[in-house]
């Protein structure tokens, strides 16, 4: 279990919805700014650089609010012992001649790879590819 799996970071659909909720609270600034620039304070230009200005900082303060949260619940899963992306959880090594519990173990040790290389030695290997025959079967007879 990982710490993505009990995933904190929200949906494009809450990002929006908390985007909107941030840009509400900002509201009397945009206003303001449409005011200023319907009754000719600000020309286009100036406009749209204050809007833009005004949208970074919303942006800004979505984006602190959603890394505040997510590691806010990270911080709790290692509090619990639960391993998260920046503390996953140490895995020892098997030690030498130690076959359970490692995925780069020969399987030749536990009996299984022996009957399939036996089995691949047998169809594989045993032919005569030049004649198709195989060695110990009714045709080394003829």
């Amino acid at each position: 279990m990982t710490g993505c799996s009990t995933n904190t970071m929200p949906t494009p659909a809450q990002l929006d919805r908390l985007e909107r909720e941030v840009r509400a609270t900002h509201q009397e600034q945009y206003d303001e700014l449409a005011r200023q620039r319907s009754s000719g304070q600000l020309s286009l230009d100036q406009y749209q650089n204050s809007l833009s200005i005004l949208d970074q900082k919303v942006r800004n303060k979505v984006d602190t609010m959603v890394w505040s949260r997510h590691q806010l619940a990270q911080s709790e899963l290692k509090s619990l012992g639960i391993p998260t992306p920046d503390a996953p959880v140490q895995i020892e090594p098997p030690l030498a001649g130690q076959v359970n519990g490692s995925l780069y173990s020969s399987s030749r040790i536990n009996g299984l790879g022996n009957q399939i290389q036996g089995n691949f030695m047998r169809d594989m290997g045993g032919g005569n590819f030049n004649n198709g025959r195989r060695a110990g079967t009714i045709y080394d007879a003829q």
